[in-house]
């Protein structure tokens, strides 16, 4: 049967690529250095008044660690690097997404609120493998819970906090009360492109190979095999497979008190 599952190593890059921009504070650091240049670690905690100077110090040593800013000792000076300026396109794709699709109760977001709540959405164990598991239609609960390769405990946490998060939703008893993909959801097919396109800078950046992608393999292989078995419905927009669209370029605001972000 023809199927259009992601590859191993384009669901791999999208996961690793959540796993480098989704940690707190981070997009805010990056579009503070994007919109200022290089800052001290004092300037950097003036533009995000909530933290503390030994928190900010600790983000910019965890941001240091995944390749995305670096310290210019000799003018005591925090820059972000090429990889960190490269996240750009997929923060302005991340929160293009996030205001048409979750902003309609609170219109006064700052970029980098939407772009860290967009994220904490995608974030944490089995979020993206439930999403490409339920790309081409609905899966019945255990049939998904297969199909995404998670554990019984695992599987209902994350589940409800995609219900919450609205970008999964339950069908009714006529359709077994299978789980399906939120229209947001279905928007989500550039936004994947540009994370899998920063996944991939990232991976190269940090030399690290694709020997994670065995299990998305194992993910699309289950969700294809549960699906022949699933109730019919209409498919869904692919998520990895859907060429990417150009995104507007949201302006960013930095300078303003920060949302508080959602936890995971």
């Amino acid at each position: 049967m023809n199927t259009t599952t992601p590859a191993p190593a384009t669901s791999d890059r999208v996961l690793h690529a959540v796993e480098v921009l989704a940690p707190r504070w981070t997009s805010w650091t990056l579009e503070s250095l994007r919109e200022r240049g290089p800052q001290r670690a004092r300037d950097l905690t003036a533009a995000m008044p909530w933290l503390n100077a030994n928190a900010t110090h600790q983000v910019l040593l965890r941001m240091q660690s995944t390749g995305l800013v670096t310290k210019q000792p000799e003018r005591g000076y925090v820059a972000a690097t090429r990889l960190g300026q490269q996240a750009h396109s997929t923060h302005r794709a991340l929160a293009s997404w996030h205001k048409r699709h979750f902003e309609q109760a609170n219109p006064a977001w700052k970029r980098a609120d939407r772009v860290e709540d967009a994220l904490a959405r995608l974030r944490g164990k089995g979020a993206v493998e439930v999403l490409g598991a339920l790309e081409h239609g609905p899966l019945r609960p255990g049939e998904l819970r297969e199909a995404a390769g998670m554990a019984t405990g695992s599987f209902h946490y994350r589940t409800q906090q995609l219900l919450d998060d609205g970008l999964v939703t339950r069908l009714g008893p006529e359709q077994h009360f299978s789980y399906a993909l939120t229209p947001a959801a279905r928007q989500l097919a550039p936004v994947y492109a540009e994370l899998h396109d920063f996944g991939r800078r990232s991976q190269a950046a940090q030399g690290v190979g694709h020997e994670r992608g065995k299990r998305p393999a194992a993910t699309a292989s289950r969700a294809a095999a549960a699906r022949r078995s699933s109730p019919a419905a209409p498919a869904a927009r692919g998520l990895f497979s859907h060429p990417p669209v150009p995104q507007p370029r949201v302006p960013a605001y930095v300078t303003a008190l920060s949302h508080p972000s959602r936890a995971r």
